[in-house]
């Protein structure tokens, strides 16, 4: 479900429509669209929710965002476009009804308590029609999974830039606006792995908790049907 989100936060798409919706920067608009769901936060308290950017890029973009649209206008502009983009694209898919119905199971039974962005997005109108609205579910449940990872990551004390180069390298490091040098983390690997595994484990949970095991499988193996139907339908973005 991450990797099919990516592939809708990073497609040229996207940001044309971003653009399109009065963002003249398409980072702007990315986040005071994902971060909209917060109210009318500041720019600081913003970049703590969303943790692993570098906190003045953040702060930059909300400012430049908001004033666009405002937090809740620019935050309706982003979840049509999550609708618009599976629509599109991901009508081909098997089981998409399925998956919503699926995803809103765990949606419902999973308590909000330090899980701001999913507290957010989970209160967002759904689609109406099944394969918007598969997305717009995947894409809940990619803001619980983010959640849950930085709040485990932040109190490993491995820092966003370690835990970036540990996961990307350079290039990735950059692309969420951390400057050289780069402290590539190589102590704390053993940590890292840590905190993987404690996300993967809570998120498990949360799924046992919603769904039985012949559920879980079946969400599983029908989020990577999805998420190939993207991969082959969704132009690619070169």
């Amino acid at each position: 479900m991450g990797e099919a989100i990516s592939i809708f936060m990073l497609h040229p798409e996207t940001f044309t429509g971003s653009i399109s919706a009065g963002y003249q920067n398409p980072l702007a608009g990315y986040v005071a669209g994902r971060g909209g769901v917060l109210g009318d936060a500041t720019g600081t308290t913003v970049a703590a929710v969303f943790a692993i950017f570098e906190p003045s890029l953040v702060c930059a973009m909300w400012d430049e965002g908001v004033a666009v649209r405002g937090a809740a206008g620019a935050a309706k502009v982003y979840w049509d476009q999550v609708g618009d983009f599976g629509r599109k694209y991901l009508g081909g898919a098997e089981g998409v009804a399925r998956i919503a119905q699926l995803g809103e199971k765990i949606i419902a039974e999973t308590p909000i308590a330090g899980l701001p962005m999913y507290a957010g997005w989970r209160n967002m109108p759904l689609a109406d029609d099944d394969a918007a609205r598969a997305l717009q579910v995947m894409f809940v449940l990619r803001e619980l999974r983010g959640d849950v990872h930085f709040n485990l990551l932040v109190n490993s004390g491995i820092t966003p830039v370690e835990a970036h180069m540990m996961h990307g390298g350079e290039a990735y490091t950059r692309m969420f606006g951390w400057p050289e040098p780069f402290a590539d983390g190589a102590q704390k690997r053993e940590r890292y792995a840590e905190v993987e595994e404690a996300t993967n484990r809570r998120m498990t949970d949360i799924f046992d908790a919603a769904l039985d095991r012949a559920e879980a499988d079946e969400l599983a193996r029908l989020s990577v049907g999805a998420l190939e139907r993207l991969k082959a339908d969704v132009p690619p973005a070169g």
